[in-house]
């Protein structure tokens, strides 16, 4: 309930509406701001359908704004506070799922629904059958709050991978602890239990709890959904640049992914060991399996490779079965060492494909370089090294003098 319900129940304008007006216009300022947001939101959905959590934002904020909208068509006040707290709560709903969806979970549909129809039975109780604003308004904060409470303790239990986690987790959180307040403020103002005279009226306007709720409206929850806009457009551009640099066979980093992360990591450490490494006789692989069986050997490869990746580590398919390493912090010994892990681990590799199962063995180059070395220079080293191993007879390691 806003004073938007009770506004033609005064005959006279004061100081308090004056100021209410004011504020008023705050209100509908960030309701269009919100309404741009959502805009906004749909286009990200467009450019990327597998992003439902954008979906559910500009969801959310389509129905606060017909829920605020409610609180302005001149209907009977009980029917409108009753539109407004389904809408209110369906709105905070799918603000909820949009947050968990955002890290590929949901709410479960049975919550969701009994959510929204036990917050509007209570809204309707009190709006009908004991007509009482104080506790439609604690009894839609107060659900508010708790929902975003518990959707924040799931996220909180998940690993914080990004910083655009913790900003949708704050911005959650700013949320839940705004509609708190407004019901420890409510639980202690002294309000009408119903506005219906230009004294109530002027009561109502005058309490610390419009003012609350007018800032948790105008303000916290137009905040939220910008921030939410902002992570949510960063995780687009994030996936965009993942796909642009990323193999989509073996998931490893292609060559661009590889030489713009691999020149970054070189510029940063001391020392490092580059690797290539190549497929022994994959043509022959391709013509034995066909090149169903030759991707399946070269995504087990990859696999290899890039298993456990706590060391810095970076990989990259650079070529059609050859592989670039990067190991930061590591000398010539300990890279040498590394391939010929990962050389004994493909030898020993059986791949099974319809049927028929085939080894394949790797060559493998080293070299090894500083801060001051250009990656091209390393690049040709161990391609020089890798050449020697192929001539030696193949799944060896060759390492650059």
């Amino acid at each position: 309930m806003t004073w938007r319900l009770a506004r033609k129940a005064s005959t006279s304008v004061s100081w308090e509406e004056v100021m209410s007006q004011a504020w008023l216009l705050a209100v509908d300022l960030g309701s269009i701001a919100m309404v741009g947001v959502g805009l906004l939101f749909v286009v990200v959905w467009a450019v990327d359908r597998q992003r439902s959590s954008a979906l559910f934002f500009a969801g959310a904020i389509a129905a606060y704004v017909a829920a605020t909208l409610a609180l302005s068509v001149p209907i009977d006040v009980a029917l409108a506070s009753t539109i407004h707290g389904v809408l209110f709560h369906l709105s905070m709903v799918l603000l909820a799922d949009g947050l968990r969806r955002r890290i590929d979970d949901r709410l479960p549909p049975a919550a969701t629904i009994g959510f929204v129809v036990v917050m509007a039975v209570v809204v309707w109780y009190f709006a009908y059958i004991s007509p009482l604003m104080v506790a439609r308004i604690i009894t839609q904060n107060l659900g508010t709050a708790l929902l975003l409470s518990a959707v924040m303790r799931g996220l909180w239990r998940r690993p914080l991978k990004t910083g655009l986690d913790r900003v949708a987790l704050l911005a959650a959180a700013g949320l839940a602890v705004s509609t708190g307040v407004d019901v420890v403020v409510a639980l202690f103002s002294t309000v009408p239990r119903e506005i219906t005279t230009p004294a109530q009226l002027d009561s109502y306007l005058a309490s610390n709890l419009e003012m609350c709720l007018i800032v948790a409206s105008a303000v916290v929850l137009p905040a939220c959904m910008v921030a939410l806009l902002g992570v949510t457009v960063v995780d687009v551009v994030h996936e965009l640049r993942f796909d642009r640099d990323r193999d989509e066979l073996t998931g490893v980093f292609n060559r661009r992914g590889f030489s713009r992360r691999a020149e970054v990591e070189l510029g940063c450490t001391e020392r490092c060991g580059v690797v290539l490494a190549d497929l022994d006789f994959f043509k022959s692989v391709n013509d034995e399996l066909g090149h169903a069986g030759g991707d399946k050997v070269l995504v087990a490869f990859a696999r290899l490779l890039a298993d456990n990746l706590e060391d810095g580590r970076i990989v990259g398919r650079i070529g059609g079965e050859e592989f670039a390493v990067l190991l930061p912090h590591m000398g010539i010994d300990g890279a040498t060492e590394w391939a010929e892990a990962v050389r004994s681990r493909q030898a020993a590799q059986d791949v099974g494909f319809d049927d028929r199962v085939i080894t394949v063995t790797a060559s493998f180059g080293v070299a090894a370089g500083d801060s001051r070395s250009q990656l091209a220079a390393l690049l040709d080293s161990a391609d020089r090294a890798l050449y020697v191993a192929k001539l030696g007879g193949r799944n060896r390691i060759a390492v650059t003098t």
